[in-house]
């Protein structure tokens, strides 16, 4: 494995390497719909149920990936998303236990099981993609509240985790993985591995409607 130190921080390569795929992904018209608080409820229990499967896929991966990956250590518990998309799911009425994953959500499933299993520095890079997803989804909370009636709160769990906290905790997470020893190797590894996370999840919402 190159040795080599890395030329600029992880977290900027990941930011620029990955803009095309990033920008497929929120291109994609569910995103759109969601900004703009056009979803049923319906449909949005619906995103929320593929979601759940594939955070609990990228959290088991994790937990599989850390002993095998000293980067993973900047994951912390309360980055565990899927707690918070089972309390909006109950709050739609919807039993978490009874979701099943479509087309896309298995194939994005087994996606991040394989990059685990190939390379586990890469998680970092699928983890990159949906914790760094939580900036953009205060936004999109504004417009699911406003569509669907609700208060801060209520159903919106998963998109606003953090509340005003949500700048410092991004840059503590930006923070904590520039701060690793990273390999160039390593570094190509996350960033493959986010574009495939932006790929997957653009497909889930295709499938979805989208």
């Amino acid at each position: 494995m190159t040795m080599q130190a890395v030329a600029v921080g992880v977290m900027a390569r990941l930011k620029a390497e990955t803009a095309e795929h990033h920008a497929r992904a929120e291109g994609k018209a569910l995103q759109q719909k969601l900004v703009r608080g056009l979803l049923t409820r319906g449909e949005y229990a619906a995103w929320l149920g593929q979601m759940l499967l594939v955070h609990r896929a990228l959290e088991a991966a994790v937990e599989r990936s850390r002993p095998r990956a000293e980067v993973l250590k900047v994951i912390t518990d309360e980055q565990t998303h899927s707690r918070r998309l089972m309390e909006d799911l109950a709050f739609y009425g919807v039993d978490a236990h009874g979701v099943r994953a479509n087309r896309a959500t298995a194939r994005l499933i087994a996606r991040i099981d394989a990059i685990a299993a190939e390379n586990p520095v890469a998680v970092l890079g699928l983890h990159y993609v949906l914790e760094g997803s939580m900036n953009g989804n205060t936004y999109i909370a504004m417009g699911v509240r406003k569509g669907l009636g609700l208060s801060p709160g209520q159903g919106d769990r998963y998109l606003d985790p953090y509340g005003p906290q949500q700048r410092a905790k991004w840059a503590e997470f930006r923070s904590g993985v520039d701060s690793c020893a990273w390999t160039v190797t390593d570094a190509d590894a996350a960033v493959e591995g986010a574009k495939a996370m932006f790929e997957g999840v653009g497909e889930v919402c295709e499938e979805l409607g989208g």
